[in-house]
């Protein structure tokens, strides 16, 4: 399974409406859906990753959960992404060896040579640019992008992306951007996939 593109992941859960966003988003070509929700009860969690899973079985992508392994497992998730404070990643690829597993990295490259080494599936780079989603995210600098010459698997570049800042981090070499507010803070859902497709194509991460 090829990883690239677009990665949407869910924002904070407010309420039915953000099924039917997400809907929206996966009809107009997101590529990845990563489900993420701080959400204390397990059941509702549950249910909650379950709908978002049959949408992504119903549009053809990957399905992945943010650090939880036994919500992944009982769902039937295609992976799960953890960061630096959630489960061992060794834990998690002994156990589930045949999912795929992304790491945040943050601002190393090391790390993230790490990790490819252990088998991860993918890595995302950021935050590199102020983001209301995650105020705690780590800030870091734009310009490890340029020191990746060593990473083979996809990376994805995550923190505040927006129209005036994505052909900043698109001009590296990366696979893809994650996005929240990018998306669902906007009415127009379609109109803004559409465009952040647009420009992966136009810099060559993804195909026509």
């Amino acid at each position: 399974m090829k990883l690239g593109g677009l990665y949407l992941v869910t924002p904070p859960y407010t309420g039915t409406e953000v099924f039917r966003a997400t809907e929206r988003a996966l009809k107009s070509g997101v590529n990845i859906l990563q489900y993420r929700d701080k959400e204390p009860s397990f059941r509702k969690k549950m249910e909650r990753a379950k709908k978002f899973m049959y949408m992504c079985r119903e549009y053809g992508i990957p399905f992945i959960v943010d650090d939880d392994p036994v919500l992944m497992d009982i769902v039937g998730a295609d992976g799960i992404h953890i960061g630096k404070d959630d489960v061992p990643f060794d834990y998690v690829k002994s156990r589930y060896p045949e999912k795929i597993i992304g790491v945040s990295t943050y601002g190393s490259p090391e790390d993230a040579v790490k990790f490819q080494e252990l088998g991860a599936d993918y890595v995302a780079f950021g935050s590199f640019f102020s983001t209301k989603t995650k105020s705690n995210a780590t800030m870091c600098d734009i310009g490890i992008l340029d020191k990746l010459n060593n990473i083979n698997i996809p990376v994805f570049v995550i923190g505040g992306i927006n129209r005036g800042n994505v052909d900043e981090v698109l001009k590296y070499k990366i696979s893809g951007i994650a996005v929240v507010s990018a998306i669902y803070s906007g009415t127009d859902i379609e109109g803004e996939v559409s465009y952040y497709l647009e420009k992966l194509r136009e810099h060559g991460i993804i195909g026509k």
